[in-house]
């Protein structure tokens, strides 16, 4: 016979473990005269069965349904498939919820800004972010291309002695591809002013001749005026 005491040091949980255990059914003391509670043997491994189960992720109710339960084989399998289900959307919120600290780190360590809309939807500026990310890794591509074109075909012009207007025709489609390139890049992106917070795509030319960094573009603000390194952003 072991007392509420004596079962939870077996357990190594709280007396108020045992009680609240008790209370809701998991377990079946009998009483003392002196209306203490005492517990079985069956009642220890019993016990220990319910911490095991509450380890796992079980509700209290699942786990008074099986342990109640005559065939508990199926029960079990199907909590355990349910419990996995859980577990798997709560790995990825927990992916998620790192994936946007990391991302708010980095943005505050680049511009030490964070801009305020963001607290509306976090998880789109991510996204959003990650598509800026690729849309540059395309467009680095891209250059790369222009550059094997243009300079290939001045090797080949050099090298091989043909015709100087392989390398005019290299250096016109190389110059498309670059107008291309630069069109398809002003139309993707939109700045963030770090002063006001405003969202804001500005004129061609002057995005063109702007003096810029990977992650910022030297421009005015047309709600605050202010001229400045703004923060880009795809659009």
């Amino acid at each position: 016979m072991y007392s509420s005491g004596q079962l939870a040091k077996q357990c190594h949980v709280s007396v108020r473990t045992v009680q609240y255990y008790d209370r809701q059914g998991l377990l079946h003391a009998t009483r003392t005269a002196h209306n203490h509670r005492q517990y079985q043997q069956a009642d220890l491994l019993r016990l220990q069965q319910i911490i095991t189960y509450r380890q796992l992720g079980f509700s209290i109710k699942d786990i008074k349904e099986l342990l109640d339960s005559q065939d508990n084989i199926p029960v079990l399998q199907a909590l355990i498939k349910k419990q996995q289900q859980v577990t798997r959307q709560i790995l990825q919120q927990s992916q998620l919820q790192i994936e946007n600290l990391s991302f708010m780190e980095k943005h505050l360590d680049h511009f030490g800004v964070l801009p305020q809309h963001w607290d509306q939807n976090l998880n789109f500026n991510l996204q959003q972010s990650h598509k800026l990310h690729r849309f540059r890794s395309k467009m680095l591509i891209r250059g790369a291309v222009v550059d094997l074109l243009l300079w290939g075909s001045l090797a080949v012009v050099v090298w091989q002695g043909v015709s100087i207007s392989w390398f005019i025709v290299g250096l016109v489609i190389s110059l498309l591809l670059c107008l291309e390139i630069t069109w398809a890049y002003y139309h993707h992106a939109r700045y963030l002013c770090p002063h006001c917070q405003s969202i804001f795509v500005p004129h061609f030319k002057q995005w063109f001749w702007a003096a810029h960094t990977p992650n910022t573009r030297k421009l005015k603000c047309p709600e605050c005026h202010q001229k400045s390194f703004c923060i880009e952003e795809y659009r």
